[in-house]
């Protein structure tokens, strides 16, 4: 086997490592550009002996915050969460919570899985979560978004993991504003230009 076969078989099976289904995300309705959207703090996984779910809600709200603000055209703000970090929030309770802050849309989660191992470690980093898009308006959730992922090789994080997923929410939630065509046109001159 030459050396560039057998990189490519290594690199086969880093990518094949991280590898995981596509998140399940249903899109009803999208947030009008320029919209603020509250995050209210996720509730903790309830895995028996998994001491990484403690504060995995706060934590993993906290990369949705700053991930989603990052997003041009959106803005996220961070709101305390009304009951105990391992207690159910209803979508309903949501909803009325950030209406009372004033909040057109809140997002409403869970961390179902928050697993850090550290290299080399038999089992894998592993992140789930499910959120909701909610319009406090109606309590019609727009946007649902539900994932699990696996770190087979070890290189990616929990946290990395969430981030990304944060990077799909935000892709997935926002109505994009139409451009506006200013002129930018491409003449032909054709051969010679003459």
């Amino acid at each position: 086997m030459t050396m560039r076969t057998c990189a490519l078989l290594a690199t086969a099976m880093l990518l094949a490592g991280c590898a995981t289904d596509d998140p399940d995300i249903t899109v009803k309705h999208r947030v009008p550009h320029g919209s603020t959207v509250a995050v209210v703090m996720f509730e903790d996984c309830t895995i028996a002996n998994q001491p990484d779910c403690d504060g995995s809600g706060a934590n993993a709200s906290s990369i949705f915050v700053r991930v989603l603000s990052q997003k041009p055209g959106l803005h996220a703000v961070s709101l305390p969460r009304p009951v105990g970090a391992n207690a159910q929030l209803t979508d309903d309770a949501a909803v009325a919570y950030a209406n009372k802050k004033g909040y057109r849309f809140v997002i409403n989660g869970e961390v179902q899985d928050y697993y850090r191992t550290g290299h080399m470690a038999l089992h894998s980093d592993r992140a789930a979560l499910s959120v909701r898009v909610l319009s406090v308006k109606d309590g019609q959730a727009l946007v649902t978004y539900t994932y699990q992922e696996n770190s087979k090789t070890h290189f990616t994080t929990p946290d990395e993991m969430v981030e990304d997923m944060a990077k799909q929410l935000a892709t997935s939630i926002i109505v994009e504003p139409k451009k506006q065509r200013q002129g930018d046109f491409m003449f032909y001159k054709g051969n010679g230009g003459g």
